[in-house]
This record gives structure tokens, C-alpha cells and sequence, in this order.
């Protein structure tokens, strides 16, 4: 080997990593990958500010959304999103979200407001599990709430349970028919459960599932 062939080996790699870092800054399509964790930040702060925009609005649907993709960035939410979220879930009548996210801001930040939200889901609401194949049965409660957050509420449940036969959540203090089954609903007791389902309305739910799981690949 030449003695002038080893000085040029070795400016070689560096001509090589000045062309590559040139082409980076010129074309932006083949830079280096964002970082994850900077790029998952940034999208919970323009997500937080798209909540609190919609908030301002009473614009509740689109806060259960945008609430729902700031969560999946996985970048932990505020007190001020997990506020908004509850508000966002009881202006559906998903009182059952409502009070885990109620939690959760009250893990971050005592608050009266919050606990007295709380205090009346636990004295006026408790937890039910209804199921049955899907058309099967209907709920109907025996005398509709006055209060509107209330009727929130009972109809959330219906439309699940005409949906997809199932209902996992709160209902209001009453008494409501399940097909042709009486529920009884009491705050601070043990929850209400009836499972009507049948083995062949079982497998169809969840090939259902399956199905919706499938298209949400997509």
C-alpha cells in the first residue's frame, strides 16, 4: 500500500458523513426520525389547547374526542383535560367515565367542586351490569328522571343495550324493567347484574367484536 493511499482512506469516511448530513439538511423527508417521546409531548400540547378551545365552547363531543387522542399519546393528562373529560362524558349521560375521570383529577388536585360531583354520583347513581342477546330486551324505567343529567343517564344505557345488548356503567336511583325482569337501583348498596345472554348470543357478540376490532385496523 502507498503512503498516500492511507491518508485518503481515512478522509473518505468523513467526505461520506458530510454528503449524508448534507442531504439531511437539504431534504427534510429523509432527516433523522423525531423522537418519540418529544413528538408525543407535542401533540398532547396542541391536543390540551384543542380541548380547552372546545371547553370555552360547551363543544362537549368534540372534547370526548380530542379528550380520547390526547390519552392515546400516552403522555399523562392534566387536571384541567380530566376536568373536561368528566364534563365531556356526563354531557353524553357516560356517567360511569365521568366519575373515573372525576377521580383522576382529584388524584392530581384536591378540589371541592370535584368531590361534591362525585359525592352526588355516589348518592344518586350505582353501578349496573345488564346483558342480553342483542334485540332481545330493552330497558325502561318505570318513571323518567326530571333531573337532565339524569336523563342523560338512562338513555346512554338504552342505546347500549339496543346496540350492542350490553350495559356496564351507572344508572340513576329508580326502578326500571329489563325485558320482563324488574331492576331495583339504590345508591351506596351492592350493583345490580343480569346476564341474560344466551351461548349462541355470546359467539355472535363476539364475532362482532372481532369484526369492528378488524375494521378499526384498517
Amino acid at each position: 500500500m502507498s503512503v498516500a493511499a492511507a491518508p485518503l482512506r481515512a478522509v473518505v469516511p468523513m467526505l461520506l458523513g458530510f454528503v449524508v448530513a448534507l442531504a439531511f439538511a437539504q431534504d427534510p423527508a429523509v432527516a433523522p426520525p423525531v423522537d418519540a417521546l418529544s413528538a408525543a409531548r407535542a401533540e398532547y400540547q396542541r391536543l390540551a389547547q384543542e380541548i380547552e378551545k372546545l371547553a370555552s365552547r360547551n363543544a362537549w363531543a368534540g372534547v370526548e374526542r380530542t379528550y380520547l387522542a390526547l390519552v392515546a399519546t400516552g403522555v399523562a393528562p392534566s387536571y384541567a383535560d380530566h376536568l373536561a373529560g368528566a364534563h365531556a362524558a356526563r354531557a353524553v349521560g357516560d356517567v360511569a367515565s365521568a366519575r373515573q375521570r372525576l377521580l383522576a383529577a382529584n388524584l392530581l388536585q384536591e378540589d371541592r367542586t370535584i368531590q361534591d360531583w362525585l359525592w352526588e354520583i355516589d348518592s344518586r347513581y350505582n353501578k349496573v351490569f345488564l346483558a342480553c342477546d342483542p334485540g332481545k330486551r330493552s330497558l325502561q324505567p318505570d318513571e323518567m328522571p326530571f333531573d337532565p343529567n339524569m336523563q342523560l343517564a338512562v338513555t346512554f344505557a338504552q342505546a347500549k343495550i339496543d346496540a350492542q345488548g350490553i350495559f356496564d356503567g351507572y344508572l340513576p336511583q329508580g326502578r326500571y324493567t329489563f325485558g320482563d325482569s324488574a331492576v331495583v337501583v339504590e345508591p351506596r348498596v351492592q350493583s345490580v347484574q343480569m346476564d341474560f345472554r344466551t351461548a349462541g348470543g355470546i359467539r355472535a357478540m363476539e364475532r362482532q367484536k372481532r369484526k369492528e376490532e378488524k375494521k378499526g385496523e384498517k
